[in-house]
């Protein structure tokens, strides 16, 4: 709307100086304040993202700008990166690897599945024929084939497919206490969970919901 402000202005002829009402055009904002506005408030909004294994009820919860997804499957939602790698987690974070439970059948051993022994044996034998005379080899008997081709020997020693993987962002945590209520620390290579590090010695421990 315009505004109507009362303003004396010299007129000719007869009512010379009379008052009389001008209009002026409308204040409008400056595109500049308007862009400054929006810019504030979507950074406002990032500032706010969950950290991984928050609870949630919708993606927009976890990442307004869709970095971030809910997982509805596990209790209160949980907030993660799926398909992770090593490099892709927050610092608050670990990538983990799942496989279906009801998938895991076949026993294996992962220190000889597929692999040939690398120490070197002491009595001339191959370096892959593990026995009492090499000690240093870690498997207990000669390198084992009990996983199809399309599987993989998971650290708990079960076969699984490897086509049901599934890698998510974990919380990290050195106990329970570093987990929000109604979740456990647990250590990666269990329950159909394996770590995904190149490092063997690392030891990966999630946020996973407490058994019932």
């Amino acid at each position: 709307m315009y505004k109507i402000h009362a303003q004396s202005l010299p007129v000719s002829g007869a009512g010379a100086g009379a008052r009389f009402k001008v209009q002026t055009p409308p204040v409008k904002p400056r595109l500049s304040l308007i862009l400054a506005t929006v810019v504030g408030a979507l950074l406002a909004g990032g500032a706010c993202s969950k950290q991984i294994g928050d609870d949630c009820s919708t993606s927009a919860d976890c990442d307004p700008n869709g970095h971030r997804v809910c997982d509805l499957s596990q209790p209160g939602g949980y907030c993660t990166i799926l398909g992770c790698d090593e490099t892709s987690c927050p610092s608050e974070a670990t990538c983990v690897r799942f496989f279906p439970s009801q998938f895991l059948t076949t026993p294996c051993n992962p220190l000889c599945e597929d692999q040939a022994c690398a120490s070197q044996p002491v009595d001339g034998g191959a370096a892959d024929d593990a026995g009492p005379n090499n000690p240093a080899c870690p498997c207990p008997g000669a390198r084992t084939n009990d996983c199809t081709s399309d599987e993989i020997c998971l650290d708990e020693g079960r076969c699984a497919p490897r086509v049901t993987e599934r890698r998510m962002c974990m919380r990290a945590c050195g106990g329970n206490g570093d987990c929000r209520g109604g979740y456990i620390c647990r250590v990666a290579g269990t329950g159909g969970s394996m770590k995904l590090s190149m490092d063997p010695n690392v030891t990966a421990r999630f946020c996973a919901p407490a058994p019932p």
